[in-house]
């Protein structure tokens, strides 16, 4: 029975409002590969989006490939990447062909056909191989496992496999959804007779639960699939992109599922448990579990404090290694010597957002942005970013850029 960690959306060199992660990162991975240690795992799936930018900071690329080593365990252990829409796939299979040699296989595009290897009786082989299929035989494992590993298909690069695979008249097809359907079902028949069989993508499943770090792949709807499209042959599907960990249940309730990324990388992740998956699979059908991971600092949105002093009352207990999103009522703008002095004690402040009570409001009642002029909200949101006024040159200049220069009201 082959056991699994399925992992994705590391985002390696993803900084929060210019602070680095890199250190998180390093922790984040030290952990995966504890794990993997730990649960004597067969097979190491990165569902995509390896990296945060087609182009990753280079101490970002030497991460990966100690990850990469550390995880394949001299060959002994199959590692499987796929590229997600955050990565190069020609920069991602750089380095396949050294890969190869631990048991590692890159996939950076749909119709990648990957190569054959095999490291020997005490390590993983790659004893059959298609566009975006793998056969693999595991040392300990006494079935073969065959993995659907499906690169994000955008529409240029499904266009690309299907018009080798489907007939016309499916290559021709407006449905984004369909065209993966014909695709995944035609790649299924290579799975192997008498093997275990997954499947492993990067996309956008209809009703996933989205955050605000995520790079959209899909718009309204158009790029999006089913989970009712993946095989019946399959006993699990592994998909990275959105980055909170979250299952849907396919036909004849085939696990979907998202393992989330690997640290909270925005504000709507914030407190979220990061953890990667763990699948035992076989021919009968898979169960999984959650495994958390522990390194990172914690993400913290505080909305609407009452005051500074309520605000400062919080601080005191707080999460000396946090991340913080701020937003605290005020009647007068803060100084940006009071905001310095915050950070002083707490660097882990983002933002500081004042919420300014109206003068003239009625029973306490907060003014509303939407309530306020163009030129108001503007200059509330300078001095709240920057800690400091608009100058008239400045403000003059946004006036012109809004086309409301000139007028004599906002």
């Amino acid at each position: 029975m082959p056991r699994i960690l399925h992992t994705a959306d590391w985002h390696l060199g993803r900084r929060l409002e210019g602070r680095s992660r890199h250190d998180e990162q390093v922790a984040a991975l030290d952990d995966i590969v504890r794990i993997a240690n730990d649960e004597n795992v067969d097979v190491v799936i990165v569902a995509g989006d390896v990296f945060d930018s087609f182009v990753p900071p280079a101490e970002s690329e030497a991460l990966y490939y100690r990850t990469m080593v550390r995880l394949s365990d001299g060959g002994r252990r199959a590692v499987i990447v796929i590229a997600g829409n955050h990565d190069s796939p020609d920069r991602l299979v750089a380095s396949d062909a050294y890969a190869r040699e631990l048991g590692i296989t890159i996939i950076g595009f749909p119709k990648d056909l990957p190569a054959l290897y095999d490291g020997g009786n005490d390590r993983a082989a790659c004893i059959a191989s298609g566009p975006s299929m793998v056969t693999l035989r595991l040392p300990r494992a006494k079935q073969p496992l065959s993995i659907l590993a499906l690169p994000y298909p955008s529409e240029s690069r499904l266009r690309e496999v299907i018009s080798q695979r489907i007939d016309d008249d499916v290559a021709a097809a407006s449905d984004y959804n369909t065209r993966i359907a014909h695709f995944m079902r035609e790649a299924a028949q290579s799975f192997h007779p008498e093997g275990v069989n997954i499947i492993a993508s990067h996309l956008y499943v209809n009703k996933g639960i989205e955050s605000d770090s995520e790079r959209q792949i899909q718009v309204g709807g158009a790029y999006s699939v089913d989970a009712s499209s993946f095989p019946i042959e399959a006993a699990y599907v592994a998909l990275g992109h959105l980055h909170r960990p979250q299952e849907q249940r396919g036909t004849n309730d085939l696990a979907v599922r998202y393992s989330g990324s690997i640290l909270q990388y925005s504000f709507s992740e914030a407190q979220q448990q990061k953890s990667v998956t763990i699948i035992d699979v076989d021919a009968t059908g898979a169960r999984h579990r959650e495994v958390a991971i522990t390194a990172g600092r914690t993400l913290y949105q505080w909305h609407d404090v009452a005051n500074v002093e309520e605000l400062e009352r919080k601080l005191a207990d707080a999460d000396r290694l946090g991340w913080y999103s701020l937003s605290v009522f005020v009647d007068v703008p803060i100084e940006p010597e009071y905001v310095a002095k915050l950070r002083e004690t707490h660097p882990g402040i983002i933002d500081l957002i004042p919420r300014y009570r109206a003068t003239d409001a009625v029973d306490g009642d907060v003014a509303r942005m939407s309530d306020l002029s163009l030129e108001e909200q503007f200059r509330r949101f300078v001095e709240s970013k920057y800690g400091e006024p608009v100058s008239d040159e400045v403000m003059r200049l946004f006036l012109e850029l809004t086309g409301r220069g000139g007028e004599d009201t906002p």
